[in-house]
């Protein structure tokens, strides 16, 4: 990087800063900190809910995927979460708006006590805090192999560097400052990405060109390790994941005006992720043609960025840094944001000090934002321990998703299953992922697909043996009907 890369850099930083603070008025309690008062654009939603769905974790995990195999990549990851933001826009995304619009809830664990009970709330609660704390690490880290790469910075200083940044800038402007930075991240990201692309594409020939130079069966839908099994069981996931069991993102429906707005963003969403990750890829699936011996896949991107995108445009590696800072603050940010309210709402509030006024939630609530980013910097510390970035995703994060997730959303549409069922799934599913992990030493199908299956077969079954008190069940009735409504 040079003067003019470093310059735009601090420009960034600049912009988002005064971001930062132009939102800090907008904010006036914790409805507007956590849910900007459920005044959100539908398409500033969807955008943000693109945006929060990847970081660097995508150019630097998913890169070192591409490089290896080819196309099955864009099959795991953008096919599968289009298909699920599809199905989101038709069942999830309509039910997580209507709980902020009617039952006013902040977090997406807030609607678990009337539909179970606090003592489910505060096992999701607490579990999905802690998984959140992996996932985070995983995004600090990859931010901090390109800020190293770029820039010469030893790796750990990178990590620690990138979670200050977005440590001070969620805490002053809450999901306001989040959202806004995912726009102007899209922006700088569309800059750099689309015309690396076509750069790209131009040097191999266009399309056909790029896979007749590659070996054989890289342009396959699936390959490798990713069989049609293995995409299966990550679909399961990817469902679970963006529509709510990643909470940040149920926060973008909840902030939402009404069902029909839910419905147009996870549209939107699912539009964006499978036209957009194609430009992002052709760099990676070109780097073997130009770079065949890269030490380290997970640099494939911005070494063809560096090659192809810094020569005919000055600053773009800069510019490359800005956007991949954006979009790491954009994700870190929007789960800081999310754990934040559920600690706040969820655990704070009802366990600790029920009579808090909104205005030390909001300060409860910026602490604990803090203290997040904090943790999350060790576990991005601690990410090579766990065999890099992608592996350490779809080893924990995948693995645990679901039975966090599964009592949350299934309880959103399955109206049988009490408080008892919900608390065995999550318990079933949790002992059984390390049952498969360790003692059997399983595949990743079995340890995934098998907690999966657990999780969701208990907390079926429960629903057609146990009964709810007839007032629960009023409570349930009334719940499901305003969930409904269109």
């Amino acid at each position: 990087m040079g003067f003019i890369d470093y310059s735009v850099l601090v420009l960034f930083f600049v912009a988002m800063i005064i971001i930062g603070l132009y939102v800090k008025n907008l904010i006036k309690g914790i409805e507007d900190y956590f849910t900007a008062g459920h005044r959100m654009p539908w398409w500033l939603a969807a955008i943000s809910h693109h945006m929060s769905g990847y970081s660097a974790f995508a150019f630097i995990a998913y890169a070192s995927v591409a490089y290896k195999i080819g196309f099955p990549i864009y099959t795991l990851w953008a096919v599968t979460i289009a298909i699920a933001m599809v199905l989101g826009a038709l069942v999830f995304a309509p039910r997580w708006t209507n709980l902020g619009l009617y039952k006013k809830v902040v977090t997406p664990l807030e609607i678990m006590e009337p539909r179970f009970n606090n003592t489910v709330r505060q096992a999701l609660a607490w579990s999905g805090i802690s998984l959140k704390f992996i996932d985070e690490g995983l995004k600090l880290y990859s931010i901090g192999v390109f800020v190293s790469v770029m820039a010469g910075i030893p790796l750990q200083w990178s990590i620690i560097f990138s979670g200050i940044v977005a440590l001070l800038y969620t805490t002053i402007g809450g999901i306001w400052a989040d959202v806004l930075t995912d726009f102007a991240q899209f922006i700088v990201q569309l800059v750099i990405t689309i015309p690396l692309a076509f750069i790209v594409l131009s040097k191999v020939g266009g399309w056909g060109g790029l896979w007749q130079q590659l070996p054989p069966g890289r342009l396959a839908a699936f390959g490798g390790d990713y069989t049609p099994l293995y995409v299966l069981i990550y679909l399961v996931v990817v469902i679970l994941s963006y529509n709510g069991g990643t909470w940040g993102l149920a926060q973008r429906f909840i902030s939402l005006q009404g069902p029909r707005e839910g419905m147009k963003a996870a549209y939107l969403s699912a539009a964006l992720y499978l036209v957009y990750p194609l430009f992002m890829f052709i760099p990676m699936w070109a780097a073997p043609i130009f770079i065949p011996a890269i030490d380290n896949p997970e640099h494939a991107y911005v070494l063809m960025a560096n090659k192809f995108l810094a020569p005919v445009l000055p600053g773009a590696m800069g510019f490359m840094l800005a956007a991949m800072f954006a979009a790491t603050m954009s994700m870190v940010d929007s789960d800081s944001n999310s754990v934040s309210a559920v600690f706040t709402k969820d655990i704070y509030q009802r366990v600790f000090d029920p009579n808090a006024t909104p205005e030390k939630l909001l300060n409860v609530g910026r602490i604990t934002t803090a203290v997040f980013c904090a943790l999350s910097v060790i576990a991005g510390l601690l990410t090579p321990a766990m065999g890099g970035a992608f592996k350490a995703m779809m080893t924990w994060f995948a693995g645990l998703m679901g039975p966090v997730a599964i009592p949350m959303l299934f309880g959103l549409i399955f109206k049988r299953t009490t408080w008892k069922g919900a608390l065995l799934s999550w318990l079933c599913g949790v002992v059984s992922f390390f049952i498969f992990k360790y003692p059997m030493h399983g595949s990743w199908n079995l340890i995934t697909g098998g907690s999966l299956l657990i999780t969701a077969i208990v907390f079926i079954a429960e629903g057609y043996i146990s009964k709810m008190p007839p007032e629960k069940q009023a409570e349930v009735d009334e719940i499901f009907e305003i969930l409904e409504r269109n």
